[in-house]
């Protein structure tokens, strides 16, 4: 399944994230293989991490300081006290929904787990352009999610019928909040 996520204007959304609703599709069987959310340069990397629900995460620290992981989502809040060297175990997500993570020690470090219903999902690239692959034959419902939009979840559903041959020219409309300011400290001493 192929389309574009758009603002009204006509701009393209990137990283946005675009999946197949929970109870379309059966979930196949199987352990999940840990995804991961890095830490460089003093940011989240990536910034967006989407993983399908009973995925553990890890957080490697790959830079020279300390980091201290957390968050305080309801849907998941979890503590991960300094650490540099060694990596802490992985974090399981067994619900879905969006998770914020930081870090305790760098206020401007921030990023997002979006923790998905189905493994039919795609982010969009810098076009806004997104491919659901391998989504089974069958009446589904497709939704688009951006860490800044405007509408809700639910407002962007839309319903695509998958056969034989692929569904292309899905359009998405997502219009955006504005982007929050995140800035570093300036002339703050990093804890080590």
């Amino acid at each position: 399944v192929a389309g574009q996520v758009l603002t009204p204007s006509g701009e393209p959304v990137a990283s946005a994230i675009v999946f197949l609703k929970a109870g379309t599709v059966p979930e196949p069987p199987g352990e999940r293989a840990p995804a991961i959310m890095d830490q460089v340069d003093k940011e989240f990397v990536p910034h967006v991490l989407p993983i399908v629900v009973g995925t553990p995460v890890r957080f490697p620290n790959h830079d020279q300081i300390h980091h201290h992981v957390y968050s305080f989502s309801r849907l998941m809040s979890f503590d991960l006290p300094l650490y540099r060297d060694e990596e802490p175990p992985p974090v399981p997500f067994d619900r879905p929904g969006v998770v914020r993570v930081g870090c305790n020690i760098h206020d401007w470090m921030s990023g997002v787990i979006v923790v998905l219903p189905t493994p039919y999902f795609a982010t969009t690239d810098a076009s806004g352009a997104f491919v659901v692959k391998d989504v089974p034959a069958g009446a589904h419902e497709l939704v688009a999610w951006h860490e800044r939009s405007a509408k809700k979840l639910e407002e962007t559903a839309q319903p695509v019928s998958v056969g034989a041959s692929p569904v292309s020219g899905l359009r998405f409309e997502l219009p955006l909040e504005p982007e929050r300011a995140r800035t570093r400290e300036s002339g703050g001493r990093d804890y080590r």
